[in-house]
């Protein structure tokens, strides 16, 4: 299973193993989705994150700038 999961998120393609029902088809494509989905959430999160902290640094430097004055 682990490696099927491995192939289906990596979308190296299904070599040896593939879904045979309609069932698992649809699975392995979800499994897919909701992998990249994870990936680009995970992704967007880090950006958002840094992004908050140099707004934060930027703010405390004009408020110390203005406060020098």
């Amino acid at each position: 299973m682990l490696y099927y999961s491995f192939v289906t998120l990596a979308t190296v393609g299904y070599g040896d193993v593939s879904p045979y029902t309609p069932a698992a088809r649809a699975l392995s494509v979800l499994e897919s989705l909701v992998g990249i989905m994870y990936i680009a959430i995970l992704i967007a999160r880090f950006v958002s994150n840094y992004e908050k902290e140099n707004r934060r640094e930027e703010e405390k430097k004009i408020d110390n700038d203005s406060e020098a004055r």
